[in-house]
């Protein structure tokens, strides 16, 4: 970054050399004529003879100078270089007329500029490490909208090579556009919303642009800083969604379990059979609302946290053979086996362990369920460069999990709704199954946490594949 005001001050100092020639040079030279011009009126010289007198004179006024003059036009040529922070040393000065005090005044001029110089340096570093400690994204903007700089949190949320280019380039947003250009046409500033998507994940910001009182030429006039509110706008969708999902998911079983209570008082008073019947049947509806709060709650906890991509590491074979273990007797109620291929020195994934291990066992949990009596369900792991046969959205090297059943398999068209709340292809089979409708809602939002994919590939007839692929950890 150029020194400011460097060049300003070069030209200044310029201007004051050539006034110190002139001031020098213009009252020797007038007061030469005017002597012996008043002499030639007098009579005492002679016109010719006075002429010839002002000339040697003159020449021997312009040797005695010349040094000076060559001084003052290193001088010169050495203020010119003063804009810049690598500007030269003070120039060597011939010996003549006031000499000694050139070279002390070019030395002082030189000291001031340097540590004016590092002065701004150190306001500089400081305003930035300032600026970095900020949690929230801040941009700053030149007069033509250029973005000139970017804190540590900005850095994180845009690319690097924001820096030089037009805002609408690096946010394309019509709202944020306008509120800039109101700033910078003299507005007291004001507050948009915009969304940004990461990946599969948007966020919500409220941005403050507000005019900055400084900014020359390059510099920076605007600044718009980005309030995260993605976590209020989720619960007021989570809020909407269960108003007008979930309600109506609990209004059945607690239809039923009002239809038991009031039989068990009347018809059925002292009869023990129906007695256990409604029982085993309040049992059931109580428990089916046990897990679609459950998974509400699981919902909640992880959409509020989505736009967060978790750091830790995962032991992918790990929580595969956990999960084997735990659902093994789910399996073997329906005559199936759970049949685990991990690859050998797999490393770990990127992520929350307890939040993969979720999403995992809602696969494998469905699988067996709807999964063929008597088949085997096929749970696999390993790694690799890109998911294939699709675009690739995640970056770097990537673990993949993958659920393979040999169920009725998925129609095509049910397929991009599978994630979708409370979707289910077959109603009254999920809900006999004891299935919520929120089980792959949870393992999109898990993956798009993990800045990862969620692949399905089924085919009626022959069963279903659902692939997980998450960013692997760095080593």
């Amino acid at each position: 970054m150029a020194w400011a005001g460097g060049a300003g001050g070069g030209v200044a100092a310029r201007r004051a050399v050539g006034r110190v020639g002139l001031c020098l040079a213009a009252p020797l030279v007038g007061v030469q004529a005017l002597v012996f011009a008043v002499m030639a009126a007098a009579g005492w010289i002679g016109p010719g003879a006075a002429l010839g007198g002002f000339v040697a004179l003159a020449a021997a006024t312009a040797a005695v100078l010349h040094p000076l003059a060559r001084n003052l036009q290193a001088l010169d040529r050495w203020l010119a270089g003063r804009g810049t922070r690598d500007a030269p040393e003070p120039p060597t000065l011939a010996p003549g007329p006031a000499g000694h005090a050139l070279r002390a005044l070019a030395g002082g001029v030189h000291d001031l500029v340097r540590s004016r110089g590092e002065a701004i340096d150190r306001l500089t570093a400081e305003t930035g490490r300032m600026l970095d400690t900020l949690p929230d994204p801040l941009l700053m903007l030149a007069r033509d909208r250029r973005v000139v700089r970017l804190n540590r949190a900005a850095r994180g949320l845009f690319d690097e090579g924001a820096i030089g280019r037009d805002l609408s380039r690096v946010l394309r947003d019509p709202a944020l556009d306008g509120a800039v250009d109101r700033v910078l046409a003299g507005d007291a500033g004001s507050s948009v919303e915009v969304v940004l998507r990461t990946g599969r994940v948007e966020r919500a910001f409220a941005v403050d642009v507000a005019p900055l009182p400084v900014g020359g030429n390059g510099d920076p006039v605007a600044m718009a800083t980005f309030h995260d509110i993605t976590a209020i706008r989720r619960t007021e969708r989570m809020r909407v969604d269960f108003v007008a999902n979930a309600s109506h998911e609990i209004r059945s079983p607690l239809a039923t379990l009002i239809g038991c209570i009031e039989t068990l008082r009347g018809p059925a008073r002292g009869d023990d059979e129906a007695t256990e019947r409604f029982l085993g049947m309040m049992d059931d509806q109580g428990r089916r609302m046990e897990r679609l709060v459950g998974d509400l709650l699981s919902l909640s906890r992880i959409e509020l946290k989505e736009h967060a991509q978790p750091t830790g590491e995962v032991d992918v074979a790990g929580v595969l053979e956990r999960l084997r273990t735990s659902l093994r007797f789910d399996a073997d109620e329906r005559d199936m086996t759970v049949e685990l291929g991990v690859e050998p020195g797999l490393v770990p994934a990127r992520g929350d362990e307890d939040e993969v291990e979720q999403a995992v066992y809602n696969l494998l949990s469905n699988a067996i369920k709807y999964g063929c009596r008597g088949t085997a369900v096929r749970v696999s792991a390993g790694s690799g460069d890109r998911p294939p046969d699709h675009p690739r959205v995640v970056r770097g090297p990537l673990v993949w999990v993958s659920v393979t059943d040999r169920g009725e398999g998925i129609a095509a068209h049910h397929i991009p709704r599978l994630t979708e709340r409370f979707y289910r292809v077959d109603t009254a089979r999920s809900r006999e199954l004891g299935g919520t409708g929120l089980g792959l809602a949870i393992v999109k939002h898990v993956v798009n946490r993990h800045r990862g994919e969620l692949h399905i590939d089924s085919r009626a007839g022959e069963g279903s594949t659902f692939t997980i692929w998450l960013p692997a950890a760095e080593r």
